[in-house]
């Protein structure tokens, strides 16, 4: 398994999903990933127009209720040590670490991401970025 494709995979899934519960593009809907601790374990939200409509599992994301494939499982670490990583490198507290993730175009491949400290944007990140540690 591709785990950089398969998470892409599942974001874009996502935002396809979450744009038609709400009646929208797929451009003017958005992920959020924050750290939600010392560890940075990741939580998720659902933005339409970067507002905060909700806040989402992952279970929710990859629309199902039981995860048979353990993709949370397999994911969840990297993105952990990927938001650790931001969070060192900005010098900044847990709770200030988020990754913005979305659609410029609608017939995107690959979702782009962008790091957040806080409401400031600092930097685009990649999906080689964010399973870096699996090398």
């Amino acid at each position: 398994m591709d785990i950089q494709k398969t998470t892409s995979d599942i974001m874009l899934n996502a935002i396809k999903n979450f744009s038609k519960e709400y009646g929208v593009a797929e451009t003017q809907t958005q992920l959020m990933m924050k750290a939600s601790d010392e560890q940075c374990t990741p939580t998720y939200r659902v933005l339409v127009d970067n507002k905060v409509k909700k806040d989402v599992t992952f279970n929710q994301i990859l629309n199902v209720k039981l995860d048979f494939l353990g993709r949370e499982l397999i994911a969840t670490p990297f993105i952990s040590s990927s938001l650790r990583k931001l969070r060192r490198e900005q010098g900044c507290g847990y709770e200030d670490v988020s990754v913005l993730i979305y659609k410029q175009k609608e017939e995107q491949t690959s979702p782009n991401l962008y790091f957040f400290e806080g409401v400031k944007p600092i930097k685009p990140i990649t999906f080689d970025y964010l399973f870096g540690d699996m090398n």
